[in-house]
């Protein structure tokens, strides 16, 4: 017999399947989705059956290698092949490296269970007592909140979606369509996914439970332990090996009947998934920035099809793609307009900073937002400030002759951090770090100037105008660890911070009770970047930090400073109107031909030598213009030099497909040519770096 594999390899050629022997000692064991070793040049690598067919190879013009070995405890379910073969087609990566994302851990002898430890004190592995209690068994838990008139008539309509293990159901016409649940910050969409996910389980089916970091979303996290102490596993990167196959066997198998994680916990195969669930849809990381570059909300989508499972997406700012979709009747859309509680969202007030030059405050902090942090002093209050940028200054410069203190490496400016010893100045890309200068090494004059604001500088600012307050700063430097955010919301809870300042770590899932004000240091940071979701960015990221206040008792209140106070993307956030700020944005996007009335495809090509950087995209763009695409470049990017290597890229702009935009049942015929010569053309250019509906631009 003759196994047609493939093999968990990036190939370069034609080639997405080889030919081997099967031994006759496993012979009876092998069919389609056998996950085998197979020798590969000189290495052992894993693969997957993709077809058989008798025979002994004598008629062929080579020789066929034998398979070493297959993996007894588990198989690739041919839905999963499928799968494998659409990400490979639509985001333009080999069929080896997609079809490696299901596999299982490598390992070849997983430690017990007592002799493993999450990596995340907080969230500790599941042990292995009472792996028994898989899909069917129900907690008998009762700490779910009880769900209110709107989260009850939402909940009673999705519910019917589900599965029902009664051939007799009424739902056993299809695929469910996706759901999106729009509702605003603290509307309790949580308490929803855990009815649903119960219901689910009811029904003998398993769930998956998508978040944007395992860290920054302990209680989402931790409202599901509570109502499935013993159902659980998560699946993320803080885990070792040995951790991660224990959960990719415990769902694989059924013994656990959720696993929760980020966009891994997708990749752990299973033919019984009922529902999936994706919480914070908006957010970019469910998007791989690595071969292959899938984006897991179309990815769960897919999944989902394949088995008739419902997808739940989540989010108080959809994605403009997403929120189409619903319009368009594509996804059934359900909203939560008010916060659980019945609390108002907080009112938030702009400030132009223009403003504070003409009344001479060279603080980064306005004189009205002082005045409403010294209020919550007094009333033992706390609030949150937010500034989405890293370090102290954000970049060094020579006041005489101009010069600006460079990465060597990346050609973009240091970010100087307030260290009191040591490399005080880094690069954001590559890490390089240097001493800041004390003089300039161009022109040796002494006038060195750093320039710009950090909430390094803004932590320096608040001590400066209130000695007393307790501040804790949160960022990627101060928080390194789940135990570091442990003790920061246990501190904050207890009330032993004043204020919390931090990046957009903070904007996403915290639950602070006693926060009553947010103060926004800079709402413009990010809203010019020459990138077509400048001004999504921006909207989302304010809304979602307002939404940090007033979550528990009173209303709160918003401060927002700005240097462009007539923004869409501002006043839109001020009024929490998110139906606004997608009435003008989707026009702009239809202007502008871009997704969800297009498909972006961004091509980047890397290297030491700028020269070659630069030849292989002139190649790639002679070929595109003879064949009519649409497109912008080529040209060096934004960031024109990472890691030592020079960057030049062309932005491809593809017809819509019906997948994003559904005027019709089927894609047009032109449509599909389209995209499949584009795919002809990466077969020739796959040292190039293809990213398919592409979020990085830059």
């Amino acid at each position: 017999m003759i196994a047609d594999v493939i093999v968990e390899t990036k190939t370069r050629g034609d080639s997405e399947t080889f030919s081997y022997l099967v031994p006759d000692n496993i012979m009876k064991d092998i069919s389609v989705g056998s996950i085998v070793e197979v020798p590969f040049g000189s290495r052992t690598l894993l693969g997957v059956v993709n077809s058989t067919e008798r025979g002994s190879g004598s008629d062929k013009s080579f020789k066929i290698k034998n398979i070493k070995s297959i993996n007894p405890l588990f198989s690739l379910p041919k839905s999963y092949i499928k799968i494998s073969k659409w990400i490979s087609s639509h985001y333009f990566a080999s069929l080896g490296e997609s079809t490696a994302l299901f596999l299982p851990p490598k390992i070849k002898r997983p430690r017990d269970r007592k002799d493993t430890s999450d990596k995340i004190p907080a969230l500790p592995v599941i042990d292995s007592e009472a792996q028994t209690r898989g899909a069917g068994r129900q907690d008998t838990n009762i700490k779910l909140k009880k769900l209110n008139s709107e989260q009850t008539i939402i909940f009673e309509s999705l519910k019917k979606d589900l599965i029902s293990p009664n051939p007799t159901s009424p739902r056993l016409r299809g695929v469910p369509k996706p759901a999106l649940i729009h509702g605003v910050t603290g509307s309790g969409k949580t308490e929803i996914y855990i009815k649903l996910a119960k219901e689910a389980i009811k029904n003998k089916k398993q769930v998956v439970v998508l978040v944007p970091e395992i860290m920054l979303t302990p209680q989402t996290i931790q409202k599901f332990r509570e109502v499935f102490p013993d159902q659980i596993c998560l699946m993320h990167s803080k885990l070792n090996m040995s951790e991660k196959y224990h959960c990719y066997n415990d769902f694989y198998s059924g013994n656990k009947s959720i696993v929760i994680g980020p966009r891994s916990a997708l990749l752990v195969p299973s033919p019984n998934i009922g529902l999936i669930i994706v919480d914070e849809e908006q957010e970019e990381s469910y998007k791989q920035e690595q071969n292959p570059r899938y984006n897991a909300i179309d990815l769960a989508e897919k999944i989902a099809q394949s088995q008739n499972a419902l997808l739940v997406l989540g989010t108080a700012t959809p994605r403009i793609e997403t929120y189409f979709k619903a319009k368009e009747g594509i996804y059934n859309l359900y909203k939560l307009e008010n916060r659980y509680n019945k609390l108002l969202l907080p009112p938030a007030e702009i400030i132009n900073l223009k403003d504070e030059i003409k009344k001479d405050n060279h603080y980064v902090i306005s004189e009205k937002l002082q005045k409403e942090l010294q209020l919550i002093l007094k009333n033992k209050k706390q609030a949150l400030l937010f500034l989405n940028r890293r370090g102290s200054s954000t970049f060094v410069s020579c006041r005489e002759c101009g010069f600006v203190v460079n990465c060597p490496k990346c050609e973009i400016p240091l970010i100087h951090h307030n260290l009191r010893a040591g490399f005080d100045m880094r690069c954001h890309h590559c890490d390089y770090r240097s001493k800041s200068p004390t003089k300039c090494p161009k022109c040796e004059s002494i006038k060195i100037k750093f320039f710009g604001a950090g909430v390094e500088k803004v932590e320096a600012q608040l001590q400066t105008i209130f000695p007393k307050a307790r501040i804790r700063r949160v960022d990627s430097d101060t928080i390194r660890s789940k135990k570091d955010y442990d003790n920061l919301y246990n501190d904050v809870r207890k009330k032993k911070v004043d204020f919390v300042l931090g990046t957009q770590m903070l904007a996403k899932g915290h639950d602070f009770p006693e926060i009553d004000l947010v103060g926004i240091i800079s709402a413009d940071t990010g809203l010019h970047m020459p990138h077509f979701r400048a001004s999504e960015r921006t909207f989302r990221i304010l809304t979602q930090v307002s939404g940090r206040s007033g979550r528990t008792h009173n209303v709160g209140k918003t401060i927002i400073q700005t240097y462009w106070p007539n923004s869409r993307a501002i006043i839109a956030a001020q009024k929490h109107d998110f139906e606004l700020f997608y009435n003008e944005e989707i026009k702009h996007r239809k202007e502008s031909n871009y997704p969800p009335f297009s498909n972006i495809v961004r091509i980047v090509s890397e290297d030491r030598d700028i020269k070659i950087a630069k030849s292989n995209i002139m190649k790639l763009s002679k070929e595109l213009e003879e064949n009519d695409f649409d497109f912008i470049g080529p040209g060096l990017a934004f960031f024109q030099r990472i890691r030592d290597k020079w960057r030049y890229h062309i932005i491809v702009k593809l017809p819509a497909t019906s997948y994003q935009l559904q005027s019709s049942s089927k894609m047009s015929s032109n449509n599909s040519k389209q995209r499949t010569k584009l795919y002809d053309i990466y077969t020739n250019h796959k040292n190039l770096t293809w990213n398919v509906d592409a979020y990085d631009l830059l």
